[in-house]
């Protein structure tokens, strides 16, 4: 079934060929000039910009009542199993799995979302 539009994230694919694989899927999908949505965990790790918002991140989480040793283990996982990428690293990987222009429209906290149109160059399966 071809669609108009797709909203994925794949901050939980590690290799960044396998997430271009993943949105190259995703637009052989896609109806000629279909819109994707796609929201990840996204920033330049090493930043202080980043030590900042993973601070607040883990901040907004303990108020929803989450143990300590969960925190832990979610600020241990964003740091070996999930893909957290610079932003424009993220964009990148969306272009080069068939889409035009990934526009950045959302932020809250790590999370980040782009908004592209499948690139007219795809064929249909």
């Amino acid at each position: 079934m071809r669609c108009n539009w797709q909203l994925h994230g794949t901050q939980f694919i590690l290799e960044e060929g396998e997430r271009s694989t993943f949105f190259s899927e995703i637009a052989e999908r896609l109806k000629p000039n279909g819109l994707l949505a796609s929201s990840d965990l996204a920033s330049e790790v090493e930043s202080s910009e980043y030590a900042v918002l993973l601070h607040g991140w883990m901040k907004m989480m303990s108020a929803a009542d989450i143990s300590p040793e969960a925190l832990e283990r979610i600020r241990r996982a964003y740091a070996n199993d999930v893909g957290v990428l610079p932003p424009a690293k993220v964009a990148s990987i969306i272009e080069s799995g068939g889409f035009e222009l990934p526009v950045q429209f959302f932020q809250a906290g790590l999370i980040h979302a782009w908004l592209s149109k499948r690139s007219a160059g795809i064929s249909a399966p």
